[in-house]
């Protein structure tokens, strides 16, 4: 995001400092500063997609870890369908 706001300040700077009259510098601002919304709201679902699927992936591996982990625990505590034997 800072990196946004850098490019963005840059490029107003450059704008203002340009030789150029008032009318057209604030319409290549507002086209510039709206072709940035655009691009921060792309990287923004692009973030929201990205962290959706790592939720679901980590849930993914939670419940594999799970399920590996009940079933070799159980044939460590001979709950594996055999008899444990007794003590």
């Amino acid at each position: 995001m800072g990196f946004l706001i850098g490019l963005l300040t840059g490029a107003v700077i450059a704008l203002l400092y340009a030789p150029k009259p008032g009318d057209i510098t604030r319409d290549e601002l507002r086209q510039r500063s709206d072709e940035l919304k655009r691009r921060a709201d792309e990287l923004q679902r692009i973030a929201t997609d990205l962290s959706q699927q790592a939720q679901v992936k980590g849930r993914e591996l939670a419940d594999e870890a799970k399920r590996q982990w009940d079933r070799y625990g159980a044939k460590e505590r001979g709950e594996g369908g055999a008899a444990a034997p007794k003590s």
